[in-house]
C-alpha cells in the first residue's frame, strides 16, 4: 500500500533525527578527553542499555544475581613460574619460514607489506620491556587492590592468560578494563604515588606510562611501554564495553560470565579475569586455541601492520608455551603449560 504525503514526511524526519543523533554521538566521542564520564556515555545508556546505573555491590552480583556460581575458579596448587624468563633464547627465524606451508589468513593494509610471515610471530619486546612493563602491572594491581578499583584482564591480554599463562608471546602491550564508576578513584589513588606514573586520557580509554620516558614519535604525547586501559559499565544483566564503537551499542556479556572475577595466571603474577573467560574470549575472537594470528597494530611504534597472518597454533609449539587443559570430572579441569615436552606449571580450574 503507498504511503501518503504526510507518512512519508514523518518517515523522512525520522530518519533525519536518527543521523542527528548518531552524528552528535560521534562528535562527542571525538571531543571526549578529559577523562571524565561524558555526555557520550549518557547518550550510549539511553539508547542502548536503558536503566539506570549506579555503584554496584560485586558481592551482591556473587549472592544474588549469579546463584549457580560454584566458588572460586582457580585453584593455586603448583608454584607459579614465569615462562618468560626462559624462552627464546637461541630463537631460530629459519625454521619459522616452515609456516608458509601454513597461513589461513592473508590480510593486507594500506596496500604496503611491513611485516612478513618469517617475523610475524617472533617476540616483540625484549627482556628490558617486559621487566618494565611488568612493573606497571605490579603497580596497578597492587592500587586497584588497595582502592579497591574493579578491573579485569581484557582482550588480547586475556586470550594470553587462556592460552599462554602471559602475554601472548608475539604481543606487545597488556589490556586491562576497569569499572567505568571508578575512573575518579583510580585517579585519586595514582595521585598519592611518587611521581613516576602518569595517565594519558584519550577518547574513550587511558594509558599508565612512566612520566619521564619520552614519547614514542612525534605526534604521540604517550611513551612505550605502557599499561592499555579500557573501561566496562554494568546494566543489571550485562556487562558493556565502552570501546565497541557506539553504533553497534556496544559488546555486552552476561554478568554472571563476568563476576564474580576470578584471578588467573600471567606471568608469575595473579591477576583479576572473567569468571568464564572461555565465553568472554569466544565472543570477540574465533578458534583460539587452534588458530593464532599475528598483530595487525604495533603499540611500540603507534602504526598500523600492513600485513596479518593467523597459522595453526600447532606449528608454534616448538617456540612458545601453550596451555592444555584436560578434563578431571563434570566440575573441573587442569591447565598445565607445557613449553615443547616439559610442564611449565600446572593449576585447577573449577568450571
Amino acid at each position: 500500500m503507498a504511503l501518503s504525503r504526510r507518512a512519508i514526511c514523518i518517515k523522512v524526519k525520522k530518519r533525519g533525527l536518527v543521523i542527528i543523533v548518531l552524528s552528535l554521538i560521534v562528535m562527542i566521542n571525538m571531543l571526549d578527553h578529559n577523562g571524565t564520564i561524558s555526555l557520550r556515555f549518557v547518550i550510549t545508556g539511553i539508547i542502548c542499555f536503558p536503566g539506570k546505573y549506579l555503584p554496584v555491590n560485586f558481592e551482591q552480583i556473587k549472592n544474588s544475581e549469579c546463584p549457580n556460581y560454584k566458588g572460586e575458579s582457580l585453584l593455586k596448587i603448583q608454584l607459579k613460574t614465569d615462562p618468560s624468563q626462559q624462552l627464546w633464547d637461541g630463537f631460530n627465524i629459519e625454521k619459522l619460514k616452515s609456516l608458509k606451508d601454513f597461513v589461513t589468513e592473508d590480510r593486507m593494509k594500506n596496500g604496503i607489506i611491513l611485516n612478513t610471515l618469517d617475523s610475524a610471530f617472533l617476540p616483540c619486546i625484549n627482556a628490558t620491556y617486559r621487566r618494565l612493563m611488568k612493573h606497571l602491572i605490579v603497580v596497578f594491581n597492587d592500587v586497584a587492590k588497595k582502592y579497591n578499583v574493579t578491573y579485569f584482564l581484557h582482550a588480547g591480554s586475556l586470550i594470553g592468560s587462556y592460552r599462554h599463562h602471559g602475554m601472548i608471546p608475539w604481543d606487545d602491550d597488556v589490556d586491562i578494563s576497569v569499572y567505568e564508576y571508578h575512573k575518579s578513584r583510580l585517579k585519586a589513588a595514582f595521585s598519592n604515588l611518587p611521581n613516576t606514573y602518569k595517565f594519558i586520557v584519550t577518547n574513550y580509554r587511558w594509558k599508565l606510562v612512566y612520566r619521564y620516558m619520552p614519547p614514542i614519535r612525534e605526534g604521540i604525547v604517550w611513551s612505550y611501554p605502557f599499561l592499555d586501559i579500557l573501561f566496562f559499565g554494568l546494566s543489571s544483566q550485562s556487562v558493556y564495553d565502552y570501546e565497541t564503537p557506539l553504533i553497534q551499542c556496544g559488546l555486552r556479556y552476561n554478568i554472571c560470565d563476568v563476576f564474580p572475577l576470578v584471578e588467573r595466571p600471567f606471568w608469575d603474577l595473579w591477576l583479576p579475569a572473567p569468571r568464564r573467560a572461555d565465553i568472554i574470549i569466544n565472543a570477540s575472537y574465533a578458534n583460539i586455541d587452534d588458530l593464532c594470528v599475528s598483530l595487525s597494530y604495533s603499540h611500540a611504534t603507534e602504526e598500523r601492520i600492513a600485513r596479518r597472518f593467523t597459522v595453526p597454533c600447532d606449528t608454534l609449539r616448538e617456540y612458545y608455551p601453550f596451555v592444555e587443559r584436560t578434563s578431571i570430572n563434570e566440575t573441573m579441569k587442569v591447565e598445565q603449560l607445557k613449553f615443547k615436552n616439559s610442564v611449565v606449571h600446572t593449576i585447577v580450574v573449577k568450571n
